[in-house]
């Protein structure tokens, strides 16, 4: 009887190694795991960063190019509205000194004008 309660206690012994083993072994994988998971979460984490940092230099190039447009348009506007007060001055000055020319430029253009609306209505 001794043999049996020996084997018994042997095999109760043999189980508990092998609850343990196993038990080291599902800690070991539960580590793994983890461990897998936290690489993972940094690097989505990382992508996040890139994508966000992605976004915020095409977003400074667009307000950039925005701005720039901005101001090439308020120039050339600048420009355009000096040539034309440039232009009227001129023309106001050609008609001080020239007011017989003036008057005859203004008589032509507004025969070829008459001319060109009186052949619309036929």
């Amino acid at each position: 009887m001794t043999e049996k309660i020996s084997s018994i206690d042997e095999a109760a012994a043999e189980a508990d190694g092998g609850k343990k083993d196993s038990n080291e072994r599902l800690a070991a994988a539960r580590k793994k795991f983890g461990d897998a998971v936290d690489g993972v979460t940094r690097k989505a984490h990382g992508a996040s960063e890139r994508a966000r940092e992605g976004a915020g230099r095409a977003t400074a190039a667009a307000k950039e190019t925005y701005d720039a447009a901005g101001d090439n348009i308020r120039e050339g506007y600048e420009r355009v509205s000096k040539d034309l007060e440039t232009l009227g001055q001129d023309v106001n000055e050609y008609v001080r000194h020239n007011p017989g020319k003036a008057i005859a430029i203004a008589a032509g253009v507004g025969f070829f004008v008459g001319i060109l609306m009186r052949g619309r209505r036929d």
